[in-house]
């Protein structure tokens, strides 16, 4: 009997626990993400892509291809972007004694964004290199993306247009704030730099 009353008792508890267990995962799986709007400046330009959900960037394709210097090439990305900051939902139901969401207001929010751009892995097959190793496109930039890469083993082919030759991702820094001062703290690493820590 007492089996039977404490089952009774702690039934609502266990549906209202596997209620936001499910709300977790649902959420996981729809709401986690943050939307990039982009306009095609090249109506021949695929959108975006990537194979698998689980892939960390998108490939973005290459709509022009110009030579602006001996072995150094620009090439047009055909989209322009802009990052929407809205709430955007992290966790469902994830504390368990409230079945609180936990919500941040990107519109309000004080980090600075930008979509990140880097070479792709099978950029050893060109014998190129991304000039700047990362590209980064400011969030309020609106102009036609791009990449410049040096082909540095001429002798092997280089991107054509209509290829995907870069990857992107959301990238994210706080504010900085610059204050000059007389003296910095101690630290056992102190002013020991290239090469130090191979030192006995």
């Amino acid at each position: 009997m007492l089996s039977l009353f404490l089952l009774t008792q702690l039934r609502p508890l266990f549906l209202e626990l596997s209620k936001i267990s499910a709300t977790f995962v649902t959420v996981i799986k729809t709401k986690f993400t943050m939307k990039i709007k982009f306009k095609k400046l090249d109506k021949s330009v695929p959108s975006p892509f990537k194979k698998y959900p689980s892939d960390f960037c998108w490939d973005l394709y290459a709509t022009s291809c110009e030579e602006i210097a001996p072995n150094v090439y620009k090439y047009g990305l055909g989209i322009a972007i802009e990052m929407e900051r809205d709430w955007e939902t992290i966790l469902k139901g994830s504390t368990i004694d409230m079945g609180l969401n936990t919500d941040i207001d990107l519109s309000k929010c004080p980090f600075h964004l930008s979509l990140d751009l880097r070479p792709r892995s099978s950029v050893w097959e060109t014998g190129m290199v991304l000039s700047n190793c990362e590209g980064t496109i400011d969030e309020l930039y609106r102009g036609e993306m791009s990449a410049v890469f040096y082909h540095v083993m001429p002798s092997m082919p280089k991107y054509e247009v209509g290829k995907r030759i870069v990857q992107a991702k959301i990238g994210i820094t706080l504010p900085i704030e610059w204050e000059e001062v007389k003296e910095l703290s101690d630290t056992d690493r102190g002013a020991n730099g290239y090469g130090s820590t191979g030192q006995k």
